[in-house]
C-alpha cells in the first residue's frame, strides 16, 4: 500500500486540505501524523490557505484570517503552540507573499496570549506598522487587553504614542482614562513618559466614584505641567454634586479642605442630591463632623437659608431623602420660616 506521507509535500497539503484534516490527524499512521507535525507541513499548509484570501485591509479581515487560516491548524493541534518562532521564521524565508498576509493574523493571536517575544519577531520580520487599518487594530487590542505591558510593547517596537494619541486613531481620552484607573496609575506614568498629558480634572472626575483615597491623593499631587489645576475645595464640591463618590473618598476630600463658605455650598448640594445618592446623608455627617463645620453649614446661601433652598425644590419624591438634612438643620438651630407646616411637624 503506498505511502501518502510520502508524497511532495505541495501535494499531501491539498490532499488533506481539501478533506478533513482531523481525521488525517487522527488516523493510526504515524507517517502522516509526524509529516503534520512539522513546521514544513504547517508552513506549506498556511500558504495554501492563505491562497483564497486577500491582503487583509480591516480588522474583520485580520478575524476571518484566524478563523479560516490559523484556526485549522489549532484545531488538530489543540492550541496555538504551533505558532513557534521556527515557525515565524520558516514562513518568512520560505513563503514570504503568504507570510505578509497571515502575520496581521499572527500578531493578534500571538498578542492575545500575551506572547510579547514571539509578537516582536512577527513584526520585525514582517516590518509591520502598527497603526495599520487607521489604527483600528491598535484600538480593539487595547479595548480587549489594557494592560501596562502591552502598551510598553507597543512602544518598544516603533508605536509613536503622541501621535497615534493626538490623531485620534488608536485612542480616545476617555478609554485611557480607565485603564489608568484599572491600572493603579502605572500606566499614568508610563503616558506622560510619552509625552501624553491627560487631563488632571477628568481623571479626578473618573476616580471619584472608580478609585480610592489613595489614588485620589496621587492625583492631587501629581504636578501636570507645573500647573495645580484643581484645589482641594474645588474638589469637595465636585464631589458633592457626583453622586457616584465613593464615601471614604468624600471623607478623605473633606479631610483636606479646611472651614469656609465652600463648606456652606457643599452641605447644600449633598442635600439637593440626596435622591440620587444613598450615602449623602452619611457624607454630609462626615463634613459636619468637621471643627467649625457647624458654623458654616447653617449659613444662608444668596440670602436663603439652607432649608429654604430645600423647600424649593421638595416633591413627593424626594420628601424621605431630604427630610434628615432638614432635621439636621432644624438641630442646628436653622430658622424654619416659611417652612411647610407639613415639614415642621414632621422635624418634631
Amino acid at each position: 500500500m503506498y505511502d501518502i506521507a510520502r508524497l511532495p509535500m505541495p501535494v499531501l497539503v491539498r490532499i488533506i486540505a481539501y478533506s478533513d484534516p482531523t481525521v488525517w490527524w487522527s488516523v493510526d499512521s504515524r507517517s502522516i501524523r509526524a509529516v503534520m507535525n512539522t513546521t514544513s507541513f504547517r508552513c506549506w499548509w498556511i500558504s495554501h490557505l492563505t491562497k483564497q484570501n486577500p491582503q487583509p485591509q480591516s480588522l474583520d479581515a485580520v478575524v476571518a484570517l484566524c478563523k479560516h487560516v490559523l484556526d485549522p491548524v489549532t484545531s488538530i493541534v489543540g492550541s496555538d503552540s504551533w505558532i513557534t518562532d521556527n515557525f515565524v521564521s520558516a514562513m518568512h524565508s520560505s513563503h514570504y507573499e503568504a507570510f505578509l498576509k497571515a502575520t496581521p493574523a499572527l500578531l493578534w493571536r500571538v498578542l492575545k496570549a500575551g506572547d510579547q517575544e514571539k509578537a516582536s519577531l512577527v513584526v520585525q520580520l514582517a516590518q509591520l506598522k502598527l497603526d495599520m487599518f487607521n489604527g483600528q487594530f491598535v484600538r480593539e487590542l487595547t479595548t480587549q487587553c489594557s494592560e501596562l505591558w502591552l502598551f510598553q510593547w507597543l512602544c518598544h517596537n516603533r508605536l509613536d504614542f503622541r501621535e497615534a494619541y493626538n490623531s485620534g486613531k488608536c485612542f480616545e481620552t476617555s478609554q485611557l482614562i480607565k485603564w489608568v484607573m484599572a491600572s493603579r496609575i502605572e500606566l499614568l506614568d508610563f503616558l506622560f513618559q510619552q509625552g501624553i498629558n491627560l487631563p488632571v480634572r477628568l481623571l479626578i472626575e473618573y476616580a471619584l466614584g472608580n478609585s480610592t483615597p489613595a489614588t485620589i491623593a496621587f492625583l492631587m499631587e501629581h504636578d501636570s505641567g507645573g500647573l495645580q489645576t484643581l484645589s482641594w475645595n474645588d474638589l469637595l464640591l465636585m464631589a458633592s454634586t457626583d453622586a457616584t463618590t465613593h464615601l471614604d473618598v468624600y471623607q478623605y476630600v473633606v479631610s483636606k479642605t479646611e472651614a469656609s463658605i465652600v463648606w456652606t455650598y457643599a452641605a447644600s448640594c449633598l442635600a439637593s442630591h440626596a435622591i440620587a445618592d444613598k450615602h449623602a446623608y452619611e457624607k454630609f455627617l462626615a463634613l459636619r463632623s468637621m471643627p467649625h463645620a457647624t458654623l458654616w453649614i447653617v449659613r444662608p446661601i444668596r440670602g436663603r437659608t439652607p432649608i429654604e433652598c430645600l423647600c424649593e425644590r421638595l416633591t413627593y419624591e424626594n420628601l424621605t431623602y431630604v427630610l434628615p438634612f432638614i432635621c439636621e438643620y432644624v438641630r442646628l438651630g436653622v430658622s424654619t420660616t416659611n417652612m411647610p407646616p407639613v415639614l415642621s411637624a414632621l422635624c418634631q
